[in-house]
């Protein structure tokens, strides 16, 4: 089985792909990850309403008190406007959710566009509507399927009114409380040596106790005989022990990622840091089981043990479907 995935999936892959470079990620003038935005009191206004390829977006001042157990909903892959057959983007019982949680923000891994552009596309609505369900700060990572028909331009741009003068909106570093959220740039399979640069120097001087890593595609492969054996995952192996040692040595406890589809799957590391990797929230019925049932997810902090969990929920139900995080063998 391992022999034919090896073989059948780099030719799948071959027939999608599109040479791009690193200048998207490494043509920066500053470091993203220095000045952190505090999500306790800055919140938006946002509508699906674009001009000229931005949001419709106005910052509003808030007032939160940080709670003991910071609870935090996390989605990936939701391609808005995936169809075909066996395809279900199921939205209702994730929106009663935020509705019934008074969520402070909401953290997104990517891949909300499936592909098409932006203008009236479903990915657009679907962020400002669970957006306003969240003080307006819907946190979204840039993933692949962003760059099929847009650009790492356009996503910035695209976002730039929820960050005015920043030169990014695909990087970024968000405080709530005594937690930092380092958002990463990782869409064309790599991060980069100037990202991986600024962000160590973003950590050495976060005085956050807890500090998270979130990004699109998955860092770890091969737990399975799945696609992380050759399709996902960070092929530059240097990379990927670089970031194992970051976060080894800056106490960085989790890394959220999603682009697997399936995921659910837990990488333990060195020095007690994890990487999650979190199923699809779509739902694609397929025989080659490489595609999620559709989930969403309840990422908790105690903030006075410094404990995470995830907890799992059916996109299409709400029900609760248990504990992905710590898990059993982990």
């Amino acid at each position: 089985m391992r022999k034919a995935l090896t073989v059948l999936i780099p030719l799948l892959l071959a027939a999608s792909c599109r040479i791009v470079t690193l200048a998207d990620i490494e043509g920066l003038e500053s470091n993203p990850f220095m000045e952190a935005v505090d999500l306790s009191s800055t919140g938006h206004a946002v509508s699906a309403a674009m001009e000229d390829g931005v949001l419709a977006a106005e910052e509003v001042p808030i007032h939160l008190d940080i709670p003991s157990v910071i609870r935090i909903p996390v989605i990936t892959d939701v391609h808005a406007d995936r169809t075909g057959s066996g395809v279900h983007v199921f939205e209702e019982a994730f929106m009663d959710f935020l509705d019934k949680g008074s969520y402070p923000f909401i953290i997104d891994l990517g891949d909300l566009l499936n592909k098409g552009h932006y203008e009236g596309s479903n990915a657009v609505r679907f962020y400002a509507e669970t957006a306003m369900k969240a003080n307006g700060n819907h946190i979204i990572c840039i993933g692949n399927h962003e760059l099929h028909d847009e650009t790492s331009s356009s996503f910035d741009r695209l976002y730039s009114s929820l960050g005015p003068g920043r030169e990014t909106m695909r990087m970024g570093r968000y405080a709530f409380g005594p937690l930092s959220i380092y958002k990463l740039d990782n869409s064309l399979g790599v991060f980069g040596r100037s990202q991986l640069a600024w962000l160590e120097e973003a950590l050495a001087a976060d005085p956050n106790p807890y500090r998270i890593f979130i990004a699109h595609e998955n860092m770890a492969t091969s737990r399975a005989a799945d696609q992380s054996l050759t399709i996902t995952g960070i092929t530059d192996q240097r990379e990927v022990h670089r970031m194992m040692r970051i976060m080894d040595e800056y106490g960085v406890s989790l890394f959220l990622t999603g682009h697997h589809h399936k995921g659910n799957i837990v990488y333990g590391f060195s020095g007690g840091a994890y990487e999650v990797n979190l199923a699809a929230f779509h739902r694609k019925e397929s025989i080659i089981d490489f595609e999620s049932d559709g989930y969403y997810y309840l990422l908790e902090l105690d903030t006075s043990s410094g404990a995470f969990s995830i907890d799992m929920y059916s996109s299409e139900t709400g029900e609760r479907l248990g504990t992905l995080f710590p898990s059993q063998d982990g």
